[in-house]
């Protein structure tokens, strides 16, 4: 059984969860093993290929190489044993679905799987997985939203609502700043700013706003894009 040494553990845990397995290491799921890492999360890396997993054994808690789709290999690893489980194999189908049958049938309380495309999304979604992600797509909405240059981030909360970060547009940097008046004429709400000293602080009202602030806005796509050209 995988083992987490609690010598392991950092002295103040900046995301207090229980340990995490991760099995596919790949770009994604080892880019994510790694982040829980530095922010003081335990994690079992499983992976099938050998080299993947010396690549990765001294950045995580414990690795293992095993068959994810054999659900015996997973309870002799203690998977069955864990709250959280992330299952970042997205490009073989079969392993991907095989594995997440697995990790329902070990009554895993919190699955996360990474999906390649919308019927891939929607299997895993039918065998019992709780979350379903698509970083590619996601990714891919993003970066559509950046193209024009405007946005220096933007981020999707839910469908049809995101926030960016931009720098003010011009409707914002004449005449006295009143949040509420741009609510209802643009229908996104301003959220913060950030100062001179480099803090992000609430906005509100009245607030003296200069072209060399940025701010963080929220709402749909759509009255972003258009509220950024105003």
């Amino acid at each position: 059984m995988a083992k987490f040494p609690g010598s392991a553990l950092r002295s103040r845990r900046k995301i207090d969860i229980s340990p995490v397995v991760v099995i596919g290491l790949g770009r994604f799921g080892s880019s994510l093993a790694r982040e829980l890492m530095r922010y003081g999360v335990q994690v079992l890396g499983i992976d099938a290929d050998d080299k993947l997993v010396r690549d990765h054994a001294a950045d995580l808690t414990d690795t293992a190489v095993a068959d994810a789709t054999d659900v015996e290999a997973l309870r002799q690893l203690g998977v069955d044993e864990v709250e959280r489980v992330v299952l970042a194999i997205g490009s073989h189908l079969e392993a991907s679905i095989l594995t997440a049958s697995n990790l329902v049938e070990l009554g895993i309380r919190d699955i996360w799987a990474k999906a390649d495309s919308d019927p891939h999304a929607r299997i895993l979604t039918q065998i019992g997985v709780h979350h379903v992600v698509r970083p590619e797509h996601d990714t891919g909405r993003r970066i559509a939203h950046l193209l024009g240059g405007r946005f220096q981030d933007f981020a999707e909360l839910d469908e049809n609502y995101g926030v960016i970060k931009l720098a003010p547009p011009s409707v914002l940097l004449f005449g006295t700043l009143d949040v509420q008046r741009i609510w209802e004429k643009y229908h996104v709400y301003l959220v913060s700013v950030r100062t001179g000293t480099g803090r992000w602080e609430p906005l509100s009202s009245g607030y003296p706003l200069s072209s060399t602030d940025l701010i963080v806005v929220a709402g749909s796509p759509e009255d972003l894009e258009v509220f950024s050209c105003a």
